[in-house]
């Protein structure tokens, strides 16, 4: 590798976890928007989407510009093609953080079940758990530790299972509830697939390592 390449590639992961950096404090911020009603909290995340995908497409085009000229081959070629994939994932993932502030904006009186609360707590701070390891597992290329962050991801399934369960008995008891038991599934969603994402980001870690796609985290029948 040349020296310039070598420069580029570096800075190219300093950029992605950079963007990932900013990703995992606005997941952060919505969530805690979101448990405590704060609607000024939720409006900092909304405003800051623009900047975290204005770091996705800079990452893209510097991904473009870095294949066009230096023509990179082999292990060089699958760090900037997994960085290129991987940072569509977090902006995908900043998606549902905003639809995550957004409920925060439109529930002033915020949700009112605390056992649906606690379940979207429990799936949230598992989700925040593996952003965080996912980012480390990238800086340092730790394959071992971005399989052991995507087997995480069973357990907000399985919160999300709970949840849905749950809230069926709920309305079941009291059909008036499924208004708000509607958006409980909304966040149970967005919650599921950010949780999702960063399998993809862990699946792109492996790839950069291994040289090949390997699926990781749970798998449906």
């Amino acid at each position: 590798m040349s020296k310039l390449l070598e420069q580029q590639i570096k800075e190219l992961k300093a950029d992605f976890i950079t963007m990932g950096l900013n990703v995992a404090t606005a997941y952060q911020n919505a969530v805690e928007a979101w448990k405590n009603s704060d609607a000024a909290l939720a409006r900092t995340v909304l405003q800051g989407d623009e900047k975290i995908n204005e770091q996705e497409t800079h990452l893209e085009g510097s991904s473009a510009q870095i294949i066009a000229l230096q023509q990179p081959v082999a292990g060089d070629l699958r760090k900037i093609v997994a960085i290129l994939k991987a940072s569509s994932d977090l902006e995908r993932l900043a998606d549902h953080t905003v639809h995550i502030a957004r409920k925060a904006t439109r529930a002033p009186l915020g949700p009112s079940d605390p056992e649906l609360n606690q379940l979207l707590l429990q799936m949230a701070a598992n989700n925040q758990e593996m952003l965080t390891e996912i980012l480390q597992a990238y800086a340092d290329l730790d394959e071992d530790l971005a399989v052991k962050v995507s087997e995480k991801d069973q357990l907000t399934d399985e919160y999300a299972k709970q949840l849905n369960q749950l809230l069926l008995t709920k309305i079941k008891a009291a059909p008036d509830f499924a208004i708000e038991g509607l958006d409980y599934m909304k966040l149970s969603n967005h919650l599921e697939r950010i949780g999702d994402y960063v399998t993809n980001i862990a699946e792109w870690i492996v790839y950069t390592t291994r040289g090949r796609i390997t699926e990781l985290g749970s798998q449906e029948d």
